[in-house]
C-alpha cells in the first residue's frame, strides 16, 4: 500500500463549497505531496513544480492500493492538478483506497488525529498545521499566496507526518474488505454523479426567507413590547415567556436537566410539545406565548441553511451538488451518512412538482400575501416543504425511485428468528397494515392506527415511555405520559419477543466478554470478544461476511436510571468528543436496546449496500430509498431494473419479505 497526502492552496472555501468545487477551481494549487510506501518504508516529498522522482513514480504506478484519509479530496486534487499540470501517472480509481472509510467500518473516530487519540497511539497530528494552512493555503489581503521556501519545506513535514500518522492508524486496524472497498467506491461514484439543484427556486426561497424573517422580527418586537428584536435572541425569548413566574405551566413544559443540573430550554421538540398542548388545550397559557414560541419555531426552519448550501456547492457549470454521501458514515452501523446539503435530512412532507411550479411562479410575483394564501402556511412551513422539490432531473430525464416499505419493521423480527417474531414477519408478508394490527394488538380501534403506528416505531428497540412520547411528537400526537405508558405496557404484552431477543444479544456479548475468540449466537446474530484487537474488541457478524463493532467493549460499575448499580457494557464511540483536557476517547454505555438498534440498521444499511452495488444511474439514496436519473424514454426499463434489485433478497437475508413500489418523479419529493 502506498499511502499519500497532499496539501494545497486555492482561492476557495473547501468547508463552504466542498471538494467537488474546489479541487475543479482554476486558483487551486497541489502545494506538495507526500508518499509512503508501507511494505519498503520509503517516504519521499514532492513539492510543487518539481517534476515527478522516478522512484514515487514507480511506487504508484505499480501500487495494489494508493490510500489516502479522507481519499475523495486527494483522488481530486491527483486527477485534476497533478496528472494534468505536473504529469503525474495516472491511479486507476479502483486502487483509490480511504483510510478514513477503514477508520468508520472499525468503528473509531473518522478524523485523522481523533482515531490517533483515540487507538492510543503515540504517532500524532504535528499541531502546526492549522498556522501552516493559514499562512500558505489561504489567499492573503492582496488575493496573492505566500511563496516562502522555508515555510513550504516545514508544510512538506507536516504533511509527511500526517501520512506516518494515517500508516499507523492502518496498521492498528483491520483493513476493509473486498465487499467495502467496493461499496466505498460505489459511494465516489455516486457522489461524482452529484444531484441537480433548481438553483432558480432556490434563490426564490432564500430571498421569501429572509422577507419572512424580518416580518417574524417586526411582530415579535410587538407582540413583546420591545423586549426581543429578532428570533436568535433566545435568552431575552425565554425571560419574556417566563416573565419570573417560575410555578407557571409553560416553566414546567420548558425545564430539563443537564448533568443534574435544572435549566429551561426552548429547543425545538420542546416547541413543538408545548404548540401540541396548547393546540389541544391542555396547556394553558396566553395566545401571545404561543404565538412568540411559533415565530421562534418558524425562523429557525434549518431550510433557510439548507438552501444556502445548496447556492453555495451547486457546480456553475450544470447547478450539480457533488460529494454529498457518506460510506460508513454511522459507524457504528455502517450507515451512509450525508454531509453539505444534508440530503438524509430532509422532511417527508412536501410539495408534489405540479404544486412546486405553481408556488415557484407566485414566487416570481414577489407575493408574500399570495403565496401564504396559496399554501395557507407560513413562509418558513412553506419553504421547508420545498426542500426535497428543489432536486430536479436534467432536462428529458425522469427520477425513478423506490424505497423499501417498514425495512426496519421487518428486519428486526426476521433477525431475531423466534416462533413469536416470524408471526409478526407473516403479518408482512401476508400484506396487512401492519399499523392496524398493531393497534388492534393493543386493544384499540383501527381507527387509532396512528397510535398503532407509533408504537410500532417507537418502541422495537426497548424503548419506554420517553421514546414513544418523541415519536407520538414527530406525528402531532399529544397524550399524557400515563396514556403513553398504557401504550407501552400494551404493546410490549402484544409482542413479548422484542424484550427476550434483546436480552438474549446482551447474554452473547457477556459471554463472547467471558470467552474470548468464541462465537455466541442470539436469532440469526452472533458476537465474538478479540482480546487483541483495538484493546479488546467484540465483533457482531449480522450476516454472513457483514460484521459490525464494538472497539475496547468492557464492563464496568454503573448506575441504572432507576439507581440500581451494575456492571454495564460499555464500548468506545467513535460520535462522541472528547474534552479538551481528556486523557482518553469518551465511552458509550452499551445496552440491550442499543444492541438491538445496532443490528436492525447494520442489517438494512447492508440490505442498501447490496443493492447500490447492481444499479447504474444512482444519483441519491437515504436510508431505505434510491434514487435513479434516467432518460424519460428509459423510465420503464429502469423501474423494472430498480424492482428486480430492490425484491430480490440477497442469499444471506433469504426469507426477509421486501416491499417496494417504485414511482416516477419530475421533481424528487412526491410523483
Amino acid at each position: 500500500m502506498i499511502i499519500v497526502d497532499f496539501e494545497t492552496r486555492s482561492a476557495v472555501d473547501l468547508k463552504l463549497q466542498g471538494t467537488a468545487l474546489y479541487c475543479a477551481d482554476p486558483s487551486t494549487d497541489a502545494i506538495c505531496m507526500a508518499l509512503y510506501d508501507t511494505d519498503t518504508l520509503h517516504k519521499e516529498i514532492w513539492y510543487s513544480p518539481e517534476p515527478l522522482s522516478e522512484r514515487m513514480r514507480y511506487a504508484l504506478v505499480n501500487a495494489d492500493l494508493v490510500a489516502a484519509h479522507n481519499a475523495e479530496f486527494d483522488m481530486g486534487i491527483y486527477e485534476y492538478i497533478c496528472v494534468e499540470q505536473y504529469g503525474f501517472p495516472e491511479i486507476p480509481m479502483e486502487n483509490w483506497y480511504c483510510t478514513s472509510a477503514q477508520c468508520r467500518v472499525n468503528a473509531i473516530p473518522a478524523g485523522l488525529d481523533d482515531a490517533a487519540f483515540a487507538l492510543g497511539l503515540k504517532q500524532r497530528k504535528d499541531h502546526r498545521g492549522s498556522a501552516l494552512i493559514k499562512q500558505l493555503s489561504i489567499p492573503q489581503a492582496d488575493g496573492t499566496f505566500n511563496r516562502d521556501p522555508a515555510l513550504i519545506k516545514e508544510f512538506g513535514e507536516y504533511c509527511m507526518q500526517d501520512v506516518i500518522v494515517t500508516a499507523a492508524i492502518v496498521g492498528a486496524t483491520r483493513q476493509m474488505t473486498e465487499d467495502e472497498h467496493e461499496d466505498w467506491l460505489v459511494t465516489v461514484e455516486i457522489n461524482e454523479r452529484g444531484v441537480k439543484i433548481d438553483t432558480e427556486l432556490a434563490t426564490l426561497a432564500l430571498q421569501y426567507a429572509d422577507a419572512e424573517q424580518k416580518e417574524i422580527a417586526v411582530e415579535l418586537l410587538r407582540l413583546t413590547r420591545g423586549a426581543v428584536e429578532r428570533h436568535t435572541q433566545n435568552a431575552r425569548i425565554k425571560k419574556w415567556l417566563l416573565d419570573d413566574k417560575l410555578m407557571s405551566p409553560l416553566a414546567n413544559e420548558m425545564l430539563v436537566y443537564v448533568k443534574g443540573k435544572a435549566k429551561h430550554s426552548l429547543d425545538k421538540n420542546i416547541r413543538r410539545n408545548i404548540l401540541l398542548k396548547y393546540d389541544s388545550g391542555e396547556l394553558d397559557i396566553t395566545e401571545e406565548q404561543a404565538t412568540v414560541i411559533q415565530l421562534l419555531d418558524d425562523g429557525n426552519k434549518s431550510s433557510v441553511a439548507k438552501f444556502k448550501r445548496m447556492l453555495q456547492r451547486a457546480d456553475p457549470d450544470d447547478d450539480r451538488v457533488r460529494g454529498a454521501f457518506v460510506f460508513a458514515g454511522a459507524s457504528q452501523t455502517l450507515r451512509y451518512a450525508s454531509r453539505g446539503i444534508q440530503l438524509h435530512n430532509m422532511r417527508r412532507d412536501c410539495w408534489d412538482a405540479k404544486e412546486t411550479e405553481e408556488i415557484k411562479t407566485l414566487m416570481r410575483m414577489r407575493s408574500l400575501s399570495s403565496l401564504t394564501h396559496k399554501t395557507d402556511e407560513s413562509i418558513m412551513e412553506t419553504l421547508a416543504k420545498l426542500m426535497r422539490p428543489a432536486i430536479i432531473p436534467e432536462k428529458g430525464n425522469v427520477f425513478v425511485v423506490g424505497d423499501w416499505s417498514a425495512i426496519e419493521g421487518m428486519v428486526l423480527p426476521y433477525l431475531a428468528n423466534s416462533k413469536q417474531s416470524l408471526k409478526k414477519l407473516e403479518r408482512f408478508k401476508s400484506g396487512e397494515d401492519i399499523y392496524i394490527s398493531t393497534a388492534l394488538d393493543m386493544g384499540l380501534t383501527e381507527k387509532e392506527r396512528q397510535i398503532g403506528k407509533v408504537a410500532e416505531l417507537a418502541l422495537g428497540f426497548s424503548g419506554g415511555v420517553g421514546a414513544f412520547q418523541s415519536m407520538a411528537r414527530n406525528y402531532r400526537i399529544s397524550i399524557s405520559d400515563v396514556e403513553a405508558q398504557n401504550n407501552v405496557d400494551r404493546w410490549r404484552a402484544a409482542n413479548p419477543w422484542v424484550w427476550t431477543f434483546a436480552r438474549d444479544l446482551h447474554t452473547a456479548v457477556l459471554l463472547a466478554l467471558s470467552n474470548p475468540n468464541t462465537w455466541y449466537e442470539a436469532g440469526r446474530v452472533r458476537y465474538r470478544y478479540v482480546p487483541d484487537f483495538i484493546d479488546g474488541t467484540v465483533i457482531c457478524e449480522i450476516a454472513e461476511g457483514h460484521f459490525i463493532q464494538y472497539p475496547k467493549m468492557h464492563l464496568e460499575p454503573q448506575v441504572t436510571p432507576y439507581g440500581k448499580e451494575i456492571m454495564g457494557l460499555t464500548a468506545l464511540k467513535a460520535a462522541f468528543r472528547p474534552k479538551a483536557d481528556a486523557k482518553n476517547w469518551p465511552f458509550n454505555k452499551i445496552w440491550q436496546g442499543i444492541l438491538s438498534e445496532n443490528i436492525t440498521q447494520a442489517f438494512a444499511a447492508a440490505l442498501l449496500r447490496n443493492a447500490l452495488r447492481q444499479l447504474d444511474d444512482v444519483i441519491l439514496h437515504a436510508h431505505d430509498e434510491i434514487v435513479l436519473e434516467v432518460p424519460e424514454v428509459y423510465a420503464d426499463d429502469a423501474i423494472q431494473i430498480l424492482k428486480e434489485v430492490m425484491l430480490t433478497a440477497p442469499s444471506w437475508a433469504k426469507g426477509l419479505p421486501l416491499k417496494m413500489e417504485p414511482s416516477i418523479m419530475l421533481r424528487y419529493g412526491k410523483d
